[in-house]
């Protein structure tokens, strides 16, 4: 690959950092490299109970009177891998394999979301030839589980009047605003019973081959839900034959659009052969429900052990109830933006602890009512269906600056050195600079950043080329911010 040139660094950075676990809420050995950095190079560095770092670095000569620019980008990264992966984000490094003009790692995610763009800011404060004014960058903490670093931001940690956020996924692209969100939590009692006479077999039913994706930057798509999709499946099976759940698990992440589910049931033995005729129908009829979007669908049947103990009716009722009932995927679009989804869900997890059933919900809106009735939609469903279920604490929207200088510069620019036109826009998943805002009120924001296909899935890749381009850009725009 030759076309790095001026981005060598920027990838040198990358690989270092991937040998090294960064998982949402494991980011200290990284946090700690990257304080070690900022030492190394003599760069004024603090970090916080939330791991955040702040490094300063003086403006070059002749930038002193330059408004400071904070460079920002967040540090850990969603693990996902395929089934056949052996992969432990907790101690192995991520690969990173060179294909051509792409970037990818072996059967796992790769990081580079948000990644590449905390090593663009460490290249750009590695480099002592460039003319910049004085630099703030801000490397945040568990992005991914609810922007915990941004909320852990306090006013005065950084004080730049502009804020670079190097965290959009399409090269020309520049996001100036983003949708808020928060999480519905479904608890359903676990209520447990002895596996009734005459159930002697056990089956399991596996959802799986789905692409799956960014709940926010992929729900455009339409994507299946594992989750929904299996209770589908159950809900048509028990209209003709009769079985007991015991086990219902699907999805890892609340960003992550589920493309596994797993169910476990005890049934008739006379049924077994029916029952596996019948799911092979199924498994047909959605493989042409979902041709276009998921064509790796697949719904298989497998014998296991007879469980011992299963959920009562009340609970499986309630849990198949609430996830056939409640809307997945595009709630709305916006009437302003073209091709913008306004507000959507993401049925996003089902797992099990002692006492209860729970399911996960991510909510998202750049509208505040959108957010607040879809949000309240999903409370009232759990509700009818008696079961509990709460709201967690949010993170708001970043609303749109028109008109900024910020912006002007930023396109002015980009216009004179890309063929290409830039896009202005707003995107459907959560940005950190909605909540940095509370921060920084007055400091004027704008996101860009490298090509990245496939985010939060293994099959995530960054362009090569499109590392080049950016970071040539970041560096000139640094030199021209006034």
């Amino acid at each position: 690959m030759n076309a790095i040139v001026q981005a060598e660094k920027v990838l040198q950075f990358f690989h270092d950092i991937s040998q090294i676990p960064r998982e949402s809420g494991h980011e200290k050995e990284l946090s700690d490299y990257i304080v070690q950095f900022a030492k190394d190079r003599n760069l004024e560095v603090s970090q916080d109970e939330a791991w955040n770092v702040v490094i300063k670095k003086p403006a070059s000569a002749g930038y002193e009177d330059r408004p400071t620019v904070i460079l920002q980008g967040h540090i850990d990264m969603v693990c996902e891998k395929t089934h056949e992966s052996n992969h432990d984000f907790r101690k192995d490094p991520i690969a990173n394999i060179i294909d051509g003009e792409w970037l990818h790692a072996d059967g796992t995610t790769l990081g580079a979301d948000n990644g590449m763009g905390v090593c663009m800011a460490m290249a750009i404060l590695d480099d002592d030839t460039l003319a910049h004014p004085a630099l703030e960058v801000l490397c945040t903490t568990s992005e991914e589980t609810g922007m915990n670093g941004a909320s852990a931001i306090k006013p005065g940690q950084v004080t730049g009047k502009y804020l670079l956020n190097l965290d959009t996924e399409v090269e020309h692209e520049f996001i100036v605003s983003c949708a808020g969100g928060c999480h519905v939590i479904v608890n359903i009692p676990l209520l447990r019973e002895n596996t009734l006479p005459g159930f002697n077999a056990g089956l399991t039913i596996t959802v799986s081959g789905l692409l799956g994706g960014h709940s926010g930057l992929e729900i455009n798509k339409q994507r299946g839900n594992s989750n929904q999709i299996l209770a589908r499946v159950l809900y048509a099976l028990g209209k003709q034959y009769s079985f007991t759940l015991s086990n219902f698990t699907g999805g890892t992440k609340h960003n992550a659009i589920p493309n596994k589910s797993v169910a476990t049931l005890a049934v008739r033995t006379e049924d077994v052969e029916a029952i596996k005729n019948l799911i092979a129908h199924y498994e047909s009829t959605f493989q042409h429900e979902f041709a276009a979007q998921d064509p790796g669908l697949t719904i298989t049947v497998d014998g296991t052990d007879v469980p011992d103990v299963v959920y009562a009716d009340d609970t499986t009722e309630a849990l198949i109830s609430y996830l056939y009932l409640a809307e997945d995927g595009v709630h709305s679009v916006s009437k302003s933006i073209e091709n913008l989804v306004e507000t959507s869900n993401n049925l996003a997890v089902v797992k099990e602890d002692s006492h209860a059933l729970s399911i996960l919900v991510s909510v998202r809106s750049s509208s505040k009512n959108g957010l607040d009735y879809l949000t309240t939609k999903m409370l009232l469903l759990a509700d009818t269906l008696g079961v509990s279920a709460r709201k967690t604490d949010g993170y708001p929207a970043w609303e749109y600056e028109q008109g900024s200088a910020l912006e002007e510069q930023a396109l002015t620019l980009y216009k004179k050195m890309s063929p290409v036109e830039p896009t202005v826009n707003a995107v459907h998943a959560g940005l950190e600079c909605g909540l940095l805002k509370g921060a920084l009120p007055d400091t004027q924001m704008i996101s860009f950043g490298p090509t990245i296909t496939g985010a939060h899935t293994p099959q995530e890749k960054c362009h090569l080329p499109s590392v080049e381009n950016v970071y040539i850009y970041l560096k000139e725009l640094l030199k021209e911010l006034h």
